[in-house]
């Protein structure tokens, strides 16, 4: 896991993700440690755990090189280093799949799916969400020149966050409720925006 994690770093490290506001290091660490979280949760065995903690690393290598379909190069960027690291063939195709399951909207199939996904948005529910929020706002505008008034992105937030839905039962007993915070947050600075 050592050498998987160590390419991961340095695939971000060497990339424009070193300076994206949200999708950098600490996000994919983030992932990392959230796939661990709800994986014990959900009773995961050791080796569920070892394809989750693998495909978390990988999952956002691929936006060093674009973001639309940026998954399909993630997954493509864990099946050349496990290749050459002769990890057997499945589980090679179950990192990809992990991996291709976080591609916005969500729609995971299996367990461990259902699982990465809830850990890349674990932080629907954080305490800190606001500030991880103006974090993706502002690499939006710097690298994808979308560009938000204040109701208008807190009108997106409060959207996206009342549509999502996590997909595990850690995410419905403990992240749900957390959730709720961040959308009574967003529903009031919605508001204010529009005064």
């Amino acid at each position: 896991m050592s050498k998987v994690k160590k390419h991961c770093l340095f695939l971000l490290k060497q990339s424009r993700c070193k300076i994206l506001p949200f999708h950098c290091v600490e996000h994919t660490l983030e992932v990392y440690k959230n796939v661990q979280t709800i994986g014990e949760y959900q009773k995961c065995n050791i080796e569920e755990l070892e394809v989750l903690k693998i495909a978390a690393l990988f999952h956002d290598t691929g936006v060093s090189e674009t973001y639309k379909g940026h998954e399909d190069i993630s997954a493509n960027n864990a099946q050349k280093f496990l290749i050459d690291f002769n990890y057997s063939k499945t589980k090679i195709e179950r990192v990809m799949d992990i991996i291709r399951a976080t591609k916005m909207p969500q729609s995971p199939k299996t367990k461990l799916e259902r699982i990465i996904c809830d850990a890349d948005l674990f932080h629907l529910s954080s305490n800190n969400y606001l500030v991880k929020s103006e974090l993706l706002r502002k690499e939006w505008k710097e690298y994808m020149g979308l560009i938000f008034s204040n109701e208008e992105w807190y009108q997106l937030n409060f959207k996206f966050l009342s549509e999502h839905h996590y997909h595990t039962d850690y995410g419905k007993k403990v992240l749900k409720e957390k959730k709720m915070k961040n959308i009574m947050l967003m529903e009031k600075l919605k508001l204010e925006a529009t005064v």
